[in-house]
């Protein structure tokens, strides 16, 4: 009795504390609340009239906590969290086993033809009409509707399994973490439980435990919480990072991401290899850009470097805005607490403002980072990419909305039929009234009205075979045997990945021949984003051009348009036929296309291939000769597989390896000698990249870098039972065969999982107790097991220090690279100081200042000082060609180098090569503080910073002398130039939609064929003001109309770039999109740039429904499913580092050129077939019909059946059906090579 007394006593005195305690937290909650909505109102994204179908978006915010207890307010009256997040499951399947019955009957009965046979089968059940068998009335209609269902069933189970391999996916999670966003059901709802606590003494543990939100006179939110006064045994395990699953990541967990790792769901970034934080990510499965973007890891949990750090140093909770689509913002807030050494409490120590830059979104792919770590903050339909594209639609192809208007034809021919055989039973039935005799003959009985009502519906189904009830089914059994086609076509395999073109949607083959437009991505299905530096021009001299690199793609497609002018030149002055003029037959049809060629070979290319290796191998034995003889090779490759440029020239002109400090001389050939190593330098340190060094194993070897004492003073992680170097050493030997069984199931990978577990301690006294006799090596050693990958193929042999670049953007590293295997080598960065190996000796830099590369600026800038013979201060410059030109010093002496510059980039820019002007200029030390002062200042200034910033930096880059030009290919896909112009040739227009910038978006356009050096291009750049862009189309559009009236037929082919900024404000109004419709219309080839993967489906569907055309979408990344879902057919590259394209298409093929064949031939086909079947199958019903009309007649409009029932049912399902069939699966009206 005193017992519960007490506790009742006490519950009350408490009671009235707790309850003003939470009315203070919400009051904080309320007003964190309103910010957030005042944040995602602020950054709403403008929404257009659209019928893009996008997942619903929720409307508040979010608030996440880490190693801290839910407040009540979050909880249920069952000690659940109130609020439920997505799971990180992705699916793209169309049905569920719940959803399968209900929703594929209702896209069966969508269809006319259905609904009038499942009302022909219940009229036929009424026994008025005499039919007998119940069985056979409802078998054609449960036949064509089991079969479909069977048919959607097997293509809906391989989207099944495609979500299941891509969502077991391998991530590492944190065991030993209590994720308090997913609570147990806590001690407050279970009384005994509570009541047993206070008399034992005993307090629950974290999962059961009573949480109280308190409240300090200084504002201070204040989170108390009962721990156990026994502390249970640690699990071994605790405080490691352990493989799972990537759909099991949940809100609040921390993951390890590996370099190369695939980001599983967005996430705050907190921790990095990077002393600094800094994660570098690959996002061109969200936005189409290859240049890598840096992330910050939160500053507060930057020394975060192990999962026992995890637990016992991050203690905070964010504030999110609601889940949005939008790529390039986020708004949030960090909130760190710390526990009160006074009160045992933890109270508010710092808010940290969160921006886009410490996010990690899905489909982020990390970069020369070798680990992160990263809390998850949204999941599955919450993340960026997954809001950006829609839910999986139900596509129909044209030839069955064809054939609904055909059906409705056929309907009305049938009513009529009926129509009249009514009316005619009428009047025989008023006939034979008048006559007594008749009723020893007459069947029918009854008014003339009624007995014609009856003879309606008798009629009805007498000719129900008008519309035939097999068609639907017939269709889809040969659209099933032409995907088997499909599949089954070598020339559409890929030997590489070891995969044939797969259908995914077996109901668009016929669509495939119908296909008008293409909307195509840039990176990863046009290009490999692979950047390999080609050839180069210094003071007018131009290497590179010797043959030693096979003809560039757009080298080619440059040449053969060149020589196909060239003919009909010759052709037209001869007075020949105007065949090749023209480029029509004799008949005035467009020339038929050769598809037994291969787009990547033509009779001479093996020939050439042959002559190109005997010419390569020669080259290569004088470039080598000429290098060794200059200096000794310690960095630069000798593996002629390896270099794209090799040019024994450059090494002659260099002449020697001694450094004047000086680039003017007395002769020209000195003079182009120094130039030749000004220009290299710049090369090797004009740039951003983190260096690596490459073992003999293929493994990066660590650097040991300087620490300063606090760093040197913070616990190492250590390993549980055995040293770290033991650990280290075993986690090595298993890291090799760690990597084919991850992607294994779930079980299979846990079993083999135990040389993979990260043990670290979770007592801080454990980890204090080693700090003294455990040397510190790197940063989070602990993650060696599963951060080390054995990449033998990264060795090159011809090396003695085998150095790796990795850059933020891939051109970059190829210009650092180039610059290393001519011998000017960078091989060190730490902090200011750059170490260069040039011509095998090593000359250190002092880094003073970087001008960063901008799309405005689109140029960047180094100062550096330089050491002997130098001595100097100077500026490297290099960007844009236009850019670099107006900042030259133009004396008369560089003015005959830059006509000579120009004249070898404009060659560079034929050839499809991305091209960079290189400058310098010294700069004098009272010259520099000046500028430095200014510099800082602007840097520092509260309002106007940017503008400021780039007036200073104008300052400096002027007067600048101009060293020479590069030319860097990104390497197309094979075949990508042939293939565009035979679909042209084909009437197909092509238009490109990508997120890189404008300027490489029109080097690709030349580069793939889409454009040439002839067309009339038109650019419309991205504008704050909407009526500035509507104005620009106008004008575009009203000289597109003078230059067609004065030249007609002789005007220039156009072309229209146009980037996403610009589009933006043109589908929010009607009159922007009608003129951008006029103009793309009149254009050979369109390409929009810097595009949102919503933009781009905006596109597709703008185009798609106002011209009524079959319009196709191919893409490789997650940014492309949005318009692969738009277009009447979307296709997936499969085998990139993305796989969400190829999960969500129609097709996946695993090379751009297999459009050619995918579209030419087997569309072609597909679409011939499906069209003679059906002219088939309406002739022979008709030939059915007809009999029994003419019956009708003779019967005295009787309504009585012409043929046997059974075969009046059975004529489509049975007895006809093999011919028509088989006819839609082989019939073929021309040979492929000329389909």
């Amino acid at each position: 009795m005193f017992n519960r007394q007490w506790i009742w006593k006490r519950r009350s005195s408490s009671n009235e504390n707790v309850r003003r305690k939470d009315n203070i937290y919400e009051e904080t909650v309320r007003r964190s609340s309103r910010t957030l909505s005042t944040i995602s109102s602020g950054h709403k994204i403008q929404r257009i009239e659209s019928t893009v179908k996008l997942r619903r978006i929720q409307s508040s915010g979010r608030r996440v906590f880490v190693n801290l207890p839910l407040p009540e307010f979050a909880l249920t009256s069952k000690g659940r969290a109130k609020e439920t997040y997505a799971s990180n499951k992705i699916r793209t399947s169309k049905y569920t086993i719940i959803t399968f019955v209900p929703k594929n009957l209702f896209e069966q009965f969508r269809r006319p033809a259905n609904l009038y046979f499942l009302g022909m089968a219940i009229i036929q059940l009424l026994p008025l009409f005499g039919v007998k068998s119940p069985a056979l009335t409802l078998l054609p209609i449960c036949a064509v509707v089991f079969i479909t269902a069977l048919k959607d069933a097997i293509e809906d189970y391989q989207r099944h399994k495609v979500d299941a391999r891509y969502n077991q996916n391998i991530t590492h999670t944190l065991i030993g973490y209590n994720n308090t966003n997913y609570p147990e059901t806590s001690a407050k709802s279970n009384p005994v439980a509570s009541l047993f606590s206070c008399f034992s003494g005993h307090k629950l543990t974290k999962k059961e435990s009573h949480d109280t939100i308190n409240q300090e006179s200084n504002h201070d939110v204040s989170i108390t919480t009962d721990t156990s006064n026994t502390q249970s045994n640690h699990n071994d395990n605790l405080g490691t990072f352990h493989p799972s699953l990537a759909m099991n990541a949940r809100v609040g967990d921390f993951i390890l991401l590996r370099n190369g790792d695939s980001v599983p769901a967005d996430a705050v970034l907190l921790s990095t290899s990077d002393k600094e934080g800094v994660c570098y990510v690959e996002t061109k499965d969200l936005d189409g850009e290859t240049n890598l973007k840096p992330r910050n890891s939160v500053a507060e949990f930057r020394h975060i470097q192990s999962g026992a750090d995890c637990l016992n140093e991050c203690h905070f909770y964010v504030e999110a805005d609601a889940p949005s689509p939008d790529l390039y913002k986020f708004d949030g807030t960090l909130v760190t607490l710390e526990k009160s050494e006074s009160t045992d409490k933890w109270v508010e120590k710092s808010k940290t403002p969160l921006d886009i830059n410490n996010i990690l979104l899905r489909g982020h792919v990390i970069r020369n980072t070798k680990w992160a770590i990263a809390v998850v903050l949204f999941t599955g339909t919450d993340t960026k990419i997954i809001l950006n594209s829609g839910d999986t639609p139900s596509k129909r192809s044209q030839i069955d909305t064809e054939m609904n208007k055909e059906i409705f034809v056929a309907f009305i021919v049938l009513f009529t039929l009926c129509l009249v055989c009514a009316i005619m039973a009428g009047v025989v039935r008023a006939r034979d009234m008048g006559n007594s005799a008749s009723l020893l003959f007459a069947a029918q009985s009854g008014s003339p009205g009624y007995v014609g009502f009856l003879n309606f519906w008798s009629s009805l189904i007498i000719f129900q075979n008008i519309i035939p009830i097999s068609l639907y089914v017939s269709i889809e059994f040969v659209k099933t045997f032409q995907a088997y086609f499909i599949w089954n076509d070598l020339d559409m395999w890929d030997e590489h990945s070891k995969s044939p073109c797969i259908p995914k949607t077996w109901t668009l083959s016929d669509d495939l021949g119908q296909v008008e437009y293409i909307f195509s991505d840039k990176t990863g299905t046009l290009t490999r984003n692979i950047m390999e530096f080609r050839e180069c021009t210094i003071g007018g001299v131009r290497y590179g051009d010797n043959g030693f690199s096979p003809e560039s793609e757009g080298a080619r497609g440059a040449r053969l348009r060149k020589e196909k002018q060239n003919v009909q030149t010759a052709s037209y002055e001869e007075g020949q036929s105007s065949y090749i003029s023209t480029g029509r037959d004799d008949d005035g049809s467009p020339p038929l296309i050769n598809t037994d060629q291969d787009p990547l070979q033509d009779g001479d290319e093996k020939k050439a291939n042959e002559e190109h290796n005997t010419r390569k191998q020669r080259i290569f034995e004088e470039y080598e000769q000429i290098l060794k003889g200059l200096f000794k090779p310690t960095y630069s490759s000798l593996d002629p597989n390896r270099l794209s440029f090799a040019d024994p020239q450059l090494f002659k002109d260099i002449k020697n390896p001694d450094i004047t400090g000086r680039l003017e001389a007395d002769d020209k050939e000195t003079e182009q000698s120094n130039r030749i190593k000004e220009f290299f330098m710049l090369l090797a340190l004009c740039h951003t990249v983190v260096i690596e060094k490459i073992g003999k194993d293929g493994k990066v070897i660590e650097e040991e870098d300087d620490v300063d004492e606090e760093e040197e003073t913070k616990a190492q992680p250590t390993i549980i039972g055995k040293s770290l170097e033991e650990n280290a050493d075993h986690d090595r030997t298993q890291a090799g065969t760690s990597q084919n069984t991850e992607k294994q199931t779930i079980g299979s990978s846990l079993r083999t999982s135990g040389s993979k577990l990260l043990n670290a301690t979770g007592l801080r006294s454990l980890k204090k107790s080693n700090r003294r006799h455990k040397p510190r090596k790197s940063r989070g050693e602990e993650f060696d097991s599963i951060t080390e990958k054995n990449t033998p193929d990264r060795v090159d042999d011809t090396v003695e220090v085998q150095i790796e670049y990795k850059a933020e953007s891939p051109d970059e590293a190829a210009l650092v690279n180039a610059a290393k295997n001519a011998g000017f080598a960078f091989i060190n960065r730490k902090g200011k100081m750059l170490t260069v190996d040039i011509l095998g000796q090593e000359y250190t830099f002092e880094l003073l200042d970087v001008l960063g590369f901008t799309s405005d600026r689109k140029r960047m800038s180094v100062i550096l000082k330089r050491p002997e013979p130098w001595n100097d201060i100077i500026l490297y410059c290099k960007g844009a060609d236009n850019v670099i030109t107006e900042r030259l010093d133009h004396d008369s002496k560089q003015q005959t180098i830059l006509d000579k510059t120009h004249k070898d980039v404009d060659t560079f820019s034929e050839n499809g090569l991305r091209t960079l002007m290189l400058a310098y200029r010294r700069i004098d030390n009272e010259e520099y503080e000046s500028w430095k002062k200014e510099i800082d200042e602007a840097s520092t200034a509260t309002e106007g910073r940017a503008e400021k910033v780039a007036q200073v930096q104008e300052k400096i880059e002027v007067n600048l002398k101009l060293l020479g030009a590069t030319g860097i290919e990104d390497k197309l896909q094979e075949g990508v130039p042939k293939c565009i112009e035979d679909l042209r040739k084909a009437g197909i227009k092509i238009w490109v939609l990508t997120g890189d910038k404008l300027e490489t978006a029109i080097n690709i356009g030349y580069a793939s064929n889409l454009l040439d050096s002839e067309m009339q291009l038109w650019t419309v750049r991205g504008n704050e003001n909407a009526n500035e862009i509507i104005k620009n189309l106008g004008d575009i559009s009203e000289k597109l109309d003078k230059i067609q009236n004065e030249q007609g037929n002789d005007a220039p082919e156009d072309a229209l770039v146009i980037e996403g900024a610009a589009l933006a404000h043109v589908f929010g109004d009607p009159e922007g999109r009608q003129k951008l419709l006029d103009i793309a219309v009149r254009c050979k080839s369109v390409i929009c740039c810097r595009v949102s993967p919503l933009q781009k489906a905006q596109v597709v569907e703008l185009v798609r429904k106002s011209h009524n055309v079959v319009t196709l979408a191919i893409g490789d990344g997650a940014n492309d499913v949005s318009m692969i879902q738009v277009a009447n057919v979307g296709v997936g590259i499969a085998g990139q580092e993305g796989v969400q394209a190829a999960m969500a298409a129609d097709y996946s093929i695993c090379q751009f050129r297999f459009l050619h064949k995918l579209l030419l031939v087997q569309g072609h086909w597909s679409y011939v077939r499906i069209s003679e079947m059906i002219l088939n199958f309406f002739f022979k019903n008709v030939f059915w019909v007809f009999p029994s009309l003419w019956y009708q007649i003779y019967s005295s409009w009787s309504g009585n059946i012409f043929y046997d029932y059974s075969f009046l049912q059975l004529y489509n399902i049975i007895f006809t059906l093999a011919p028509i069939v088989v006819l839609g699966m082989v019939f073929n009206m021309n040979r492929e090579s000329h389909a």
